[in-house]
C-alpha cells in the first residue's frame, strides 16, 4: 500500500507512541512491587528482633539451624526445599533460619521476602540475616550431612540426629536436599511425617489467598470441595516454555520423577506406559507429552468425574514464552470438541492486577490444589508441590491425583 511521503512522519510517530505505550503497560503490569517487598522485609526483621532478642535467645537456650539451600532456581524448586527444611527444623525443635526467595527470571540477585508468599514457613522462624545476632561464631557448630557411603535415606536420618544434638546453633554446610536426593526413594520415608507437617503448618500468605479468592470468583470455580459457589473442575498442569531442552537433558541423564511425584504409592496414577528412566523416549513422553497423550490423561479423569464439565489448565505461557499459547488453545479446543469439557479456563485468565505478577505460580498451585481431579508433569516441581498439598495438607484421594 502506498503511503504519501507527507504522512510517513505521522505514521512513524504513531508507531513510536504505540510502542512506548505498550512498553509502559508491560512495565507497569509486570513491575515487581518493590515498595511492598521493602515493607515486608522490614516487618520480618522487626518481628525477628521482637520474638528472638539476641540476649534473651542466648539466655533461654533457644536452638537454631541454618541450612545450605538452593539459591537461584525456580519459585517452586525453592518452595519445596524450604518446606522440607522447615519441617526438619520442627522435628528437631529448632528455629529455622530462612532466606529470601531468589527471583531468577529477573536476576540471580533479585531477592523477595519469603513471607510475601509463604506464611507458614516463616512462623516460628527467623530471617537468615538475624541468625548471627542470636548465634555467635563461637557457639555455632558447623556440620555436614553427606559423608563417604552415606545413602539418600541415611542422609535425612543423619541430619535429624545431628540437629537433635546439644549444640545450640547449627549450620549445615552441605546441600542436604540436592536434586539426586529429591529424585530418590528417600522421599517415601519422609512422606508420612511431612504430610502431617503440611496439614498442620502449611499456609500461603494473605496476599496469595486474596488473589486466589479473586480468581475462583472470576473463573467461577469452587474454592474447596465443601464450597457450593462456582463449578467443580478438573485441573491439568503443563510445563512447556523451557522444558523442550530440559527434558532432553533429563532423558540423557536417565532421571526419575522429582520429589512427591515419585512417591511409590502414586505408581497406579501414572498414565501408561509407566516411566522407564533408562529409556529416552519414555522420559520424553512423560516430560514433554504429545497432545494425544494429554487428551488420554484427561479422558481418564473425565470418565471418573462425568459431572465435571470445566477444565483449568495451569501453564507457563506468557509474553516471554508466547509460543506456548497455541498449544494451550489446541488442547482446550480438542478437549471441548471431544466432549470431555464444556468450558476451559487457564492461567492467563486469572485476574492478576498491576504489581501481582510474581504471585502467579502460587495462585496456579492453589487453584490446582482444590480441583476434583488433578493431573500433572512428574518432572515439574509445581506438579510435585500440588501433589503434596492435595494428598498431605488436604488429605485427598490418590485416585484423584495423577501424572501423564
Amino acid at each position: 500500500m502506498y503511503i504519501p511521503r507527507h504522512r510517513r512522519p505521522l505514521l512513524s510517530l504513531a508507531f513510536l507512541l504505540l510502542l512506548a505505550s505498550t512498553g509502559a503497560f508491560l512495565y507497569l503490569t509486570w513491575r515487581p512491587p518493590y515498595e511492598l517487598y521493602a515493607r515486608i522485609t522490614d516487618a520480618e526483621a522487626r518481628s525477628a528482633v521482637e520474638a528472638h532478642p539476641p540476649e534473651e535467645a542466648r539466655g533461654e537456650g533457644r536452638r537454631y539451624v541454618k541450612f545450605k539451600q538452593l539459591r537461584g532456581a525456580g519459585f517452586n524448586n525453592q518452595v519445596q526445599e524450604i518446606l522440607l527444611l522447615h519441617h526438619l527444623a520442627h522435628q528437631t525443635n529448632r528455629t529455622y533460619a530462612y532466606y529470601p526467595l531468589v527471583w531468577r527470571s529477573r536476576s540471580e540477585h533479585s531477592y523477595v521476602p519469603l513471607s510475601a508468599f509463604l506464611r507458614g514457613a516463616t512462623e516460628d522462624a527467623i530471617p537468615e540475616a538475624h541468625f548471627d545476632a542470636v548465634c555467635s561464631e563461637q557457639e555455632t557448630h558447623r556440620a555436614r550431612v553427606w559423608a563417604g557411603g552415606t545413602t539418600f535415606g541415611g542422609a535425612w536420618e543423619h541430619a535429624r540426629r545431628l540437629l537433635e544434638g546439644q549444640e545450640r546453633c547449627v549450620v549445615v554446610e552441605d546441600w542436604l536436599t540436592n536434586w539426586n536426593f529429591l529424585a530418590s526413594p528417600a522421599v517415601d520415608g519422609i512422606w508420612p511425617e511431612f504430610k502431617q507437617y503440611l496439614h498442620k503448618h502449611f499456609a500461603w500468605s494473605d496476599k496469595t489467598y486474596a488473589i486466589a479468592a479473586r480468581a475462583f470468583t472470576a473463573l467461577n470455580l469452587r474454592s474447596s470441595p465443601d464450597d457450593t459457589i462456582g463449578e467443580p473442575y478438573i485441573a491439568i498442569h503443563l510445563r512447556r516454555g523451557d522444558f523442550a531442552d530440559h527434558c532432553d537433558s533429563l532423558a540423557s541423564l536417565q532421571k526419575q520423577f522429582t520429589t512427591w511425584a515419585r512417591l511409590s504409592f502414586l505408581a497406579p496414577s501414572i498414565l501408561p506406559p509407566a516411566l522407564l528412566p533408562s529409556s529416552a523416549p519414555s522420559v520424553l513422553s512423560h516430560c514433554y507429552p504429545s497432545l494425544p497423550r494429554l487428551l488420554s490423561s484427561l479422558r481418564a479423569y473425565a470418565s471418573q468425574h462425568p459431572d465435571v464439565k470445566t477444565l483449568f489448565i495451569a501453564h507457563d505461557a506468557s509474553w516471554q514464552r508466547p509460543h506456548v499459547y497455541p498449544f494451550i488453545w489446541e488442547l482446550a479446543a480438542s478437549a471441548k470438541k471431544e466432549g470431555l469439557f464444556e468450558r476451559v479456563v487457564h492461567s492467563a485468565e486469572v485476574p492478576i492486577r498491576r504489581g501481582e505478577w510474581d504471585w502467579g505460580p502460587a495462585v496456579d498451585m492453589e487453584i490446582a490444589r482444590w480441583a476434583e481431579a488433578f493431573v500433572g508433569n512428574g518432572y515439574s516441581s509445581l506438579t510435585s508441590q500440588v501433589i503434596a498439598l492435595r494428598l498431605g495438607a488436604d488429605g485427598g484421594r490418590r485416585e484423584d491425583t495423577g501424572l501423564y
